[in-house]
C-alpha cells in the first residue's frame, strides 16, 4: 500500500482520497496546508494522518506520492520540492503554466526515478479511443 500525502484542503482533496481508498493501494498518512487549524479540520474526518504547516518538514515525513492541488500559482515550485525529496507526484491541472516548466520536472523527476502525472484526462487521447473500442466488441 503506497502512503499518501495530500497538498490542498479543498473538496476536490476529499473526492481524490475517497477515490485512492477505495482502490486499496493508498492510504492517507500526511496532510499539508499552510494553517495547521485548516489541516486538522480537513483531516478530521481520517485516522492516523500527521498534520503539517511547514513544506519542509512535510516532505521529510514518511510517505511516497503526493497529491498537490493547492492554488495553480504554487504547482511547479511545490511538485518540484516533491520529487527532489524523493515524492511521486500526483498534480491538479493546470500543471504548470509554462511548458519549460513542465519539461524540468519531468527531467527532475526521471533524476530522482519518481513518477509524475497531471490529473487530468483528455478524452481526445488515443487511449480513450483504445479503451472505447475494446468495450465495443
Amino acid at each position: 500500500m503506497l502512503k499518501l500525502g495530500i497538498i490542498g484542503t479543498g473538496a476536490i482533496s476529499h473526492y481524490f482520497i475517497e477515490a485512492a481508498h477505495a482502490s486499496q493501494e493508498f492510504q492517507l498518512v500526511a496532510v499539508y496546508s499552510r494553517k495547521l487549524t485548516t489541516a486538522q479540520q480537513f483531516a478530521s474526518s481520517y485516522t492516523n494522518v500527521s498534520l503539517f504547516d511547514n513544506l519542509e518538514d512535510f516532505f521529510q515525513s514518511e510517505f511516497d506520492v503526493v497529491y498537490i492541488a493547492s492554488p495553480n500559482s504554487l504547482h511547479y515550485s511545490q511538485s518540484k520540492k516533491a520529487l527532489s525529496a524523493g515524492k511521486h507526484v500526483i498534480l491538479e491541472k493546470p500543471a504548470v503554466t509554462q511548458p519549460q516548466e513542465w519539461q524540468e520536472l519531468i527531467q527532475i523527476a526521471q533524476e530522482n526515478h519518481r513518477f509524475i502525472f497531471e490529473a487530468a484526462r483528455n478524452y481526445h487521447e488515443e487511449s480513450f479511443t483504445t479503451i472505447k473500442k475494446l468495450f465495443s466488441r
